[in-house]
């Protein structure tokens, strides 16, 4: 096996159920590090163990058996069917990008096909190109719906100033396109392979400032089984340098995804940018997909009143 830099061959790196009363607790510091959350926006330890016991998931991650990140999640029902909601994984900001959250999620899914759980759904926001690459293309989940400010004003430096719109992200965990990702058998596109002649429409353009990006007008009515819809390649760069900007990608993205959804199309993948002044792109397709889960009770997010 190989290791990232950071660890030495003989690192000890485990997933696992959380099981002790002080890594509990550590979970309180994990989401704080991570979010910046406020005691309010804090799962207390009480809430998680109440879900590890019943049904729910649990999982840490594990670093030479130090707690560095977790995720949990609880189970939902559509009709008959059952699911499990992914709620939350975090990371310690230290050991982001050598591939955490991609174990938690790969032990998460072993664990719900124990329990014959089939599906997991979970929220994140469509501007964040690391959540999209890990979601979309390293898990082989897909997007069909998109909920307006499902949690209203959260306070944390993530999310000051801006609507907290998400993707409902559905990974369907028997299905080819997934087991295909966990096999390690699928090479992730980039956005030169779908701009360079494979002929699909981009919906949306932008006007860069330096290597900044400022949304410009979207065509809502092509017709063609592919389009693409570009987003900034790093949104939290974008946030300082230009808060109305944030918020103008926001609005323009949010039109976007709406009006296209309501036409049948869907998420089915999305090329991360390594480069200045290119875009990361979401490739949306007009493809029938299946599911036993009806997000329409998230569309309306919360009232602030």
């Amino acid at each position: 096996m190989s290791y990232p830099k950071r660890f030495e061959a003989d690192t000890k790196i485990e997933v696992r159920p959380i099981k002790t009363l002080a890594d509990l607790r550590r979970c309180h510091e994990i989401q704080r590090a991570v979010w910046g959350y406020s005691d309010l926006m804090v799962f207390p330890y009480t809430i998680l163990i109440s879900i590890q016991h019943n049904g729910g998931v649990l999982l840490g991650a594990y670093v030479n058996d130090e707690l560095v990140g977790f995720v949990v999640g609880y189970l939902g029902m559509a009709g008959a069917k059952l699911y499990l909601f992914s709620q939350r994984m975090g990371v310690l900001p230290e050991y982001q990008g050598l591939g955490m959250g991609y174990r938690l999620k790969v032990a998460q899914r072993e664990q719900m096909l124990r329990k014959g759980i089939d599906i997991i759904v979970w929220t994140y926001d469509p501007l964040e190109g690391k959540n999209a690459t890990l979601n979309i293309e390293k898990l082989g989940g897909i997007v069909r719906s998109y909920a307006r400010d499902i949690y209203g004003v959260v306070q944390n430096p993530l999310q000051t100033g801006l609507t907290t719109d998400r993707f409902l992200l559905e990974w369907s965990l028997m299905s080819d396109r997934v087991r295909e990702r966990i096999r390690g058998q699928y090479q992730r596109p980039r956005p030169a392979d779908w701009l360079g002649g494979q002929d699909i429409p981009i919906v949306n353009y932008a006007a860069w400032e330096g290597d900044v990006p400022r949304p410009l007008a979207a065509d809502l009515e092509i017709e063609h089984d592919q389009v693409l819809v570009q987003v900034p390649p790093d949104f939290q760069r974008i946030k300082r340098y230009d808060l109305r900007m944030a918020q103008d990608w926001r609005e323009i993205t949010r039109i976007i995804f709406e009006s296209y959804f309501r036409r049948g199309y869907v998420v089915s993948g999305f090329a991360s940018s390594l480069q200045p002044r290119l875009p990361n792109l979401y490739r949306l397709e007009r493809k029938a997909f299946r599911s036993p889960i009806d997000f329409s009770a998230w569309m309306s997010g919360v009232s602030e009143e």
